[in-house]
């Protein structure tokens, strides 16, 4: 029988429901398997001390008939959101004393929903990271391989979720960190569109400091998890109603049939970069599998695909400029304060006309892509142009920095757009995780899931082929 720490959801839930296992058992287990585990990958900066409490609690009153999909299920928050008596640091050594006092609405969603949080996972520095370390709790690594990243900035999310510490993490994603850490990790997740997940952090609000108004346009919250239908779990708990967020968006689940004869867009590199051979092997799989699934596939190039990650650097670093310049320098590490001065030249911020301009040509690549849409149904693309890169390689070699944001191409792409997205992986290539995307309509989240599904029904997932870690 499957350890308890690697049930699924729907298995958690049916175990629960017919009574041969108790939610305390089932955070015991995975209390059991973070202790285990945590100090090979170093994905949990703080196990939730009441979580044991919380599912006793549950035990004590039962499992209601309109049980939501988590009830009794153990998950994980990243610590770039705030949850009432624990850090909020984003990864900042500054901060690493940031009680929060109250919920974000994501955490509010996942209580009232039953989920019983059972630990923290690790951010880089500001979350800006494509790799996850930061100076107070040291470097998370890889599951399959410790010399690997497993991506940024939820990566700790994912090294913890593929590694049974948990069976839903929650992550979130300005420039890949949900898509890049299950890509690394070999799990998977939904970049959902904006407003599907609320989002706020209260201790942010009180002191009157929010989000950059660009970051509010094209970040997310979601899910990671080991299998699509526990990533739809996810979604659903985490996407209740908070009027803390007047973004939150109540949109449809789907206009389109995600069993039927669905028209498959691909393109193996619209970006203009390098592709490294084994992401179009990981390609041509989903491909293959697609078409097994009953799927149309025809290639398409998708419009301003060369534009558009450019266009994100623009935007973000003319905010970051202004907004969170000063911290970054009077807070950061010496590495990431070379990191953000490297990135920022690279993506050449701009004045107030040049960001009205970009804003402009961003609604027109968002319209051009939503015409394309009527052609076909979904947008099949790489992850990332390149295999999960060396654990730090962005601090470790800065020379490599051009070549790590040109192989991010993709992951930009849909945070401009706004669009939703499923990442999943493919194979191994030997330790190596590798995967695709799969990009929807604005709004068209659950149908993306339903595609991301049956592609998963064909190729298998690859977490239980992880090494044991604990051995």
């Amino acid at each position: 029988m499957q350890d308890i720490h690697y049930w699924s959801v729907a298995e958690t839930a049916s175990r629960l429901r017919d009574g041969t296992v108790s939610v305390t058992e089932i955070t015991q287990a995975h209390l059991d398997r973070m202790q285990a585990v945590n100090p090979v990958i170093n994905a949990i900066t703080t196990p939730v001390h009441e979580a044991l409490d919380v599912a006793r609690a549950l035990d004590d009153a039962g499992m209601p008939d309109d049980a939501g999909p988590l009830w009794g299920v153990p998950v994980t928050t990243k610590i770039n959101i705030d949850q009432a008596g624990y850090v909020n640091s984003n990864g900042v050594a500054a901060a690493a004393g940031a009680v929060s006092d109250a919920d974000s609405p994501l955490v509010t969603n996942l209580r009232n929903g039953g989920a019983v949080i059972i630990g923290r996972t690790s951010t880089p520095e500001f979350s800006m990271r494509w790799f996850t370390s930061n100076p107070t709790d040291g470097v998370t690594h890889n599951p399959w391989d410790a010399g690997l990243t497993p991506g940024g900035s939820s990566g700790a999310a994912a090294a913890a979720v593929a590694s049974g510490i948990g069976a839903v993490a929650h992550g979130n994603d300005l420039g890949g960190s949900l898509r890049h850490p299950a890509y690394c990790c070999g799990v998977a997740t939904i970049r959902p569109s904006l407003g599907r997940i609320p989002a706020m952090n209260p201790t942010q609000s009180a002191a009157g400091i929010e989000r950059g108004p660009i970051t509010q346009l094209m970040a997310v919250q979601g899910p990671i998890a080991r299998c699509i239908a526990d990533v739809r779990a996810g979604l659903d708990a985490m996407a209740g109603f908070d009027d803390r967020d007047p973004l939150w968006t109540a949109a449809p689940q789907s206009r389109r049939d995600g069993a039927g004869k669905v028209r498959v867009g691909y393109a193996m590199n619209p970006f203009g970069g390098a592709l490294d051979p084994k992401v179009e092997a990981a390609m041509l799989r989903a491909i293959d599998g697609l078409k097994a699934a009953g799927c149309d596939l025809r290639e398409v190039s998708p419009p301003h695909a060369e534009e558009c990650p450019a266009l994100w650097g623009r935007l973000m670093f003319t905010e970051s400029e202004t907004l969170s310049r000063d911290a970054i320098m009077a807070q950061g590490s010496d590495a990431m304060r070379a990191y953000y001065e490297a990135f920022a030249a690279w993506f050449e911020p701009t004045d107030l006309t040049g960001l009205l301009t970009a804003m402009q040509r961003r609604i027109v690549f968002q319209r051009a892509w939503a015409r394309m849409f009527r052609d076909i149904d979904l947008m099949l693309l790489p992850t990332s142009l390149a295999r999960p890169f060396a654990n730090d390689q962005d601090f470790n070699r800065p020379d490599s920095l051009p070549e790590i944001i040109a192989a991010q191409a993709p992951l930009l792409t849909i945070n401009l757009l706004g669009l939703p997205s499923a990442a999943l992986p493919t194979h191994l290539e030997g330790s190596v995780p590798l995967g695709v995307q799969l990009v929807g309509p604005m709004h068209e989240d659950y149908f993306v899931l339903d595609v991301a599904e049956r592609l998963e029904r064909e190729l298998g997932t690859i977490w239980q082929h992880l090494p044991d870690l604990a051995g």
